[in-house]
C-alpha cells in the first residue's frame, strides 16, 4: 500500500475539501492511487520516475499513468477487455498492455494513431539502426532536395535550409524498410517539432521575440535533430519491448476515427470497461499544436485536409459562422444558464464574436460528449465500467465551468450509474499555450470519475 500524508497549500492557490487551521488538506500519495482512496478524496501524486516509453511522442496535456493503473487495478479482472476512445499518447494502452489486458483504441488524429501504433508493435531493434545509419549517410551527400510538401506559411515557420533537410530526410524514409517505417516517421515528427521556428516549450505554434531568438539553422540541424530523438525512441522502444514486448498482440485499432460513433461498432465489438482522458474544453487546440507534423509526415495532403480533422474533434473551435451567433440549450438547466453567461458576458465581456464563439463551443463540447456517452453505452458489457478523468473546472470567458459534473450527470440521464469519484491535483497548471489567461483561466486540478452501466 502507497504511504500518503496530508500537504497543504494556501487557500488562494487551488480549492480543497477539508479544513485544518484554516488550510485545506490534500492526501499526497507517493506512488501509486491506494485502492481504497476515500470517494471524493483530493490528492497529490509524487511520481517515482516512470518507463521512458511514457514520454516518446508529442501529445499535449498527456494523462498521467497513476489513474489509469489505479482504475485498471481497482474495477478490471485478468480477462476484461479496456476501451480508450481518446487514445492521446497511449498512456491507458501502455498500462492496459502492463497489465496483460486486451485493450482496443482509437484517435481521430493521424499523429496520435502513428505514436500508438509505434508504441503497441514489435520492432527489430538491429534493423531501426541499420536502416538509419543508411538514411543519414545518404541524406548527408544528397546535394539537391525535392520540394513536396506545401502548407500555408512554411516559410515562416521553416528555414529554407531546414525545409531541404527536412525533405531529403523524408524522402530516405519513405524508400526506408516498411518494418521500421513507423518508428522513423516518429524520431522524423520530433525533428520536425525541433527545427521549426517557433519557440522552445510552446504546445501551439507561436514565435514570441522577447523570449528567445530563433537561431539560424541548416540541413545538418535536421540530421543531427533525427538522430538524437532516433536515440532516444530506441532506448525507450527497448526498454519497453523488453518488459511487456510479449503483449503487444493484445492491442488492436479501431476501424472508426470518431468517438461519437462508436455505437456503429456495436455488433462487432464490445467491451468491460472504458477508461480514457476526454479533450478539455476550450483548452488546447489538438490539430494545432500538431500541424508542421501533419504536414511534413505527409498525414494530411494540403491544408483543407487538416482543417477538415476538425469535424471528428469533440468540442473543436470551428464552429461554422452561422451557428456562432447562436444560444445554444441543451435542456440541462445549469448549464444553459452558464453558457448563457458567457454568450452575454455576464462575467467577462471580451468581444460580442468572442463571447459568442465560446458559449457555442461550451455547448457543441457538452452535446458531442452526451453522443460520445451514448455511443459508449451501446457497446459496453452489462455492468462494465466506464472511467473518466477531466480537468475540472474550467473558466470560459470568466465563467466556472464544473465540467467533470455536468458530464457525469449527463451519462447518468443515459443510464450510467456514478459510483466512484476523486480530485488530483495538478502541480504544474498553466499550459504553454499563447492565450488569454485573464478570461481563459487555468485548470486547477483533474477529476477522475468511475461511472458503471447497470
Amino acid at each position: 500500500m502507497s504511504q500518503t500524508q496530508l500537504v497543504f497549500f494556501p487557500d488562494s492557490v487551488v480549492p480543497k475539501p477539508r479544513e485544518r487551521d484554516g488550510r485545506f488538506a490534500y492526501q499526497r500519495v507517493g506512488g501509486d492511487i491506494p485502492l481504497d482512496l476515500e470517494a471524493g478524496a483530493f490528492v497529490s501524486v509524487d511520481r517515482p520516475p516512470a518507463l521512458k516509453i511514457y514520454s516518446v511522442g508529442f501529445q499535449p496535456a498527456k494523462s498521467i499513468p497513476e489513474i489509469a493503473r489505479w482504475f485498471l487495478r481497482k474495477y478490471c479482472p485478468d480477462s476484461a477487455v479496456i476501451l480508450d476512445p481518446f487514445c492521446g499518447s497511449g498512456t491507458t494502452l501502455i498500462e492496459a498492455l502492463r497489465r496483460g489486458l486486451s485493450v482496443r483504441w482509437l484517435d481521430y488524429n493521424p499523429l496520435s494513431r502513428l505514436i500508438c501504433s509505434v508504441k503497441s508493435r514489435a520492432f527489430d531493434r538491429c534493423r531501426v539502426m541499420e536502416e538509419a545509419s543508411r538514411i543519414l549517410l545518404l541524406a548527408g551527400n544528397q546535394k539537391t532536395a525535392p520540394q513536396t510538401v506545401s502548407f500555408a506559411n512554411k516559410d515562416f515557420w521553416f528555414q529554407k535550409p531546414v525545409q531541404e533537410g527536412l525533405e531529403i530526410l523524408r524522402e530516405r524514409i519513405a524508400s526506408a524498410d516498411a518494418s521500421v517505417q513507423p518508428l522513423l516517421w516518429l524520431c522524423f515528427a520530433s525533428a520536425v517539432r525541433k527545427t521549426s521556428d517557433m519557440n522552445d516549450g510552446m504546445l501551439l505554434a507561436a514565435k514570441r521575440a522577447h523570449i528567445k531568438k530563433i537561431p539560424v539553422r541548416g540541413r545538418d540541424d535536421v540530421f543531427t535533430s533525427f538522430r538524437f530523438y532516433l536515440d532516444k525512441v530506441i532506448e525507450a522502444i527497448d526498454e519497453w519491448q523488453r518488459l511487456y514486448g510479449d503483449r503487444f498482440w493484445k492491442a488492436s485499432e479501431l476501424p472508426i476515427l470518431d468517438a461519437r460513433d462508436l455505437n456503429i461498432l456495436s455488433r462487432e465489438i464490445s467491451v468491460d470497461a472504458i477508461v480514457t482522458s476526454p479533450p478539455y474544453i476550450n483548452a488546447i487546440d489538438y490539430v494545432w499544436a500538431c500541424k508542421f507534423e501533419l504536414h511534413w509526415l505527409g498525414l494530411v495532403e494540403n491544408d483543407a485536409a487538416r482543417l477538415s480533422l476538425y469535424a471528428k474533434e469533440i468540442g473543436t473551435e470551428r464552429i461554422p459562422r452561422g451557428e456562432v451567433g447562436e444560444l445554444g440549450r441543451t435542456g440541462y438547466k445549469l448549464l444553459d444558464c452558464l453558457i448563457e453567461d458567457i454568450y452575454t458576458g455576464k462575467v467577462y465581456r471580451a468581444t460580442p464574436s468572442q463571447n459568442h464563439l465560446r458559449s457555442r463551443v461550451t455547448y457543441k463540447y457538452f452535446l458531442d460528449m452526451r453522443e460520445h456517452f451514448q455511443s459508449c453505452f451501446a457497446i459496453l458489457n452489462r455492468g462494465g465500467f466506464y472511467c473518466f478523468s477531466i480537468g475540472d473546472r474550467s473558466r470560459i470567458c470568466g465563467v466556472e465551468i464544473p465540467v467533470a459534473n455536468i458530464l457525469a450527470e449527463f451519462a447518468e440521464e443515459l443510464g450510467f450509474q456514478r459510483v466512484f469519484d476523486f480530485h488530483l491535483l495538478l502541480r504544474n497548471r498553466k499550459l504553454n499555450v499563447p492565450r488569454n489567461v485573464e478570461w481563459a483561466g487555468t485548470i486547477r486540478h483533474d477529476t477522475t470519475i468511475v461511472l458503471r452501466k447497470p
